[in-house]
């Protein structure tokens, strides 16, 4: 008995250090914080981790670090608060967004007639141009599309070298660049 105990106290500890660990990552606000708070959140999420606010950031987290295949699994434990339903909507939304996007760059599928919630995410952004026509075709093989918004420039394109990948790099009017791929 003592030893279940143990085991059990041990295994509470490692847990609480885990999310104490997401939390710090999360609130450093950057890519790569993201990308480790994303990974230490894949743990707590196979772990049956059930708070919907945990759950949230770490789609949040997962969001930012461009990890949009681990919002199918969050989003389907969303259902329990309002804010929940809210972050599953726009979870699952990018990662349809992604899929048409791979869709209307490899097989030109139309776009124009869907309606989907949208976001500040650049997944978001690309699919409202897409659907829109809002862009210009820079190259037709392999096809390449930019659009525009306020003085920040996006093309859009299959990034080949990195298996296939859809491409989304930013440039900002500071002539900072910003590069986001998904698989």
């Amino acid at each position: 008995m003592r030893y279940f105990m143990a085991l059990f106290i041990f295994i509470s500890t490692l847990f609480a250090n885990e999310q104490a660990d997401f939390i710090r990552y999360y609130q450093e606000d950057n890519y790569t914080s993201y990308q480790k708070a994303c990974q230490i959140g894949k743990g707590l999420i196979y772990n049956k981790l059930r708070d919907e606010k945990m759950l949230s950031l770490i789609g949040l987290a997962c969001m930012r670090a461009d990890y949009i295949d681990m919002l199918g699994i969050i989003q389907s434990r969303l259902y329990m608060t309002k804010k929940g339903r809210a972050n599953a909507t726009i979870f699952s939304s990018l990662v349809v967004q992604k899929r048409l996007i791979y869709q209307f760059l490899y097989d030109d599928v139309a776009l124009t007639s869907l309606a989907l919630p949208i976001s500040d995410h650049p997944l978001s952004k690309a699919f409202v141009a897409l659907r829109d026509k809002n862009y210009t075709r820079l190259s037709a093989k392999p096809l390449k599309l930019e659009f525009k918004e306020s003085d920040i420039r996006y093309e859009l394109y299959i990034d080949y070298a990195k298996s296939g990948k859809v491409a989304i790099d930013i440039f900002f009017a500071d002539g900072k660049l910003q590069e986001h791929r998904y698989r």
